[in-house]
């Protein structure tokens, strides 16, 4: 078969709709091969068998985090081998990655059903977009400081929503205003330095240190204005600012114009590492996805990747 679906069975769509595997199932019998996985743990093996299958196109039905670990999976089984191509079919909780490339918001079931069509049309529509390396994890979306902070604040409140991702949002930015212990909680202060293809940035606790290969990060702020400039390199941002000065560039954000330079390091850069002077271990979050890095972390850039448009 040319298309394999692979579906995280803890996704918000499959919690939502019960039925839903079953739906996708019968829509795809025939035409794509579907694996059920409930861990990264089963990605492996479900991997490997694409690629030995030589599938051309893998529909993931999850969020960021699904996707990075598919994608992840699928990348590492290919070793040499051509990657296929990537359709994200939604079904998470915020879909990030998804809405900063401008993939359509349709239900789980049309997207299926469009992708299915488009392993038979000769132009169908891809955007070839790198990816982050990080450890060896692929993404589009990393941070720490209170990026790790604001994640590990919505996860600690139960099954994330967007109602509830939403709820901490407000909340962090309201603490954030006056200091207070929402906002001490989620800050996550540790001290980093940083280095890149360019140079270096002093080591201080920044309030966060982030990257991507995508302009959006959520709730239509877009602070990787200039990640999409060039295909060899990604953004890289350190926020040097207090909470207050990261406010009053919201709007900027909003804009899609970036970060002040008085407010944020910024550069484009092929790699950079992260380092804790004392060694310490620190948190940081990929796709939404946390982890914890042991006192120093490479980032670089990854394989372009092929993604349906549907």
């Amino acid at each position: 078969m040319q298309a394999a679906i692979v579906i995280n069975r803890n996704a918000g769509c499959m919690l939502r709709q019960p039925k839903l595997a079953a739906h996708l199932r019968m829509l795809a019998s025939g035409r794509a091969r579907l694996y059920v996985t409930e861990s990264a743990a089963e990605l492996g093996p479900v991997a490997q068998e694409i690629v030995r299958s030589e599938v051309k196109c893998v529909g993931i039905v999850g969020g960021d985090g699904t996707a990075s670990s598919t994608m992840t999976a699928v990348w590492q089984a290919c070793g040499s081998a051509e990657l296929p191509r990537f359709a994200f079919l939604r079904g998470g909780t915020m879909n990030t990655v998804a809405n900063s490339l401008g993939m359509s918001r349709l239900p789980t079931r049309e997207l299926l059903s469009r992708m299915l069509a488009s392993l038979r049309a000769p132009n169908a529509r891809v955007r070839s977009r790198p990816a982050l390396i990080v450890g060896e994890q692929l993404g589009f979306l990393f941070g720490t400081g209170v990026w790790y902070g604001y994640l590990a604040e919505t996860y600690a409140s139960g099954k994330p929503t967007r109602l509830s991702n939403a709820t901490v949002l407000a909340r962090v930015l309201a603490s954030a205003a006056v200091s207070g212990e929402t906002y001490r909680r989620v800050l996550q202060p540790q001290a980093l330095s940083v280095q890149f293809a360019q140079g270096s940035w002093e080591p201080r606790p920044y309030l966060a240190i982030a990257a991507s290969t995508v302009a959006h990060a959520g709730f239509g702020f877009a602070p990787f204005h200039r990640a999409l400039a060039e295909a060899d390199r990604f953004q890289l941002l350190a926020i040097k600012t207090g909470p207050r000065g990261l406010l009053r560039d919201f709007p900027r954000l909003r804009l899609g114009r970036g970060l002040r330079s008085s407010t944020a390091h910024d550069a484009l850069t092929a790699w950079a590492e992260l380092r804790s002077p004392g060694g310490e271990d620190f948190g940081y979050s990929l796709d939404g996805e946390l982890a914890t890095a042991r006192g120093a972390l490479r980032l670089g850039l990854g394989p372009a990747l092929e993604l349906l448009v549907l």
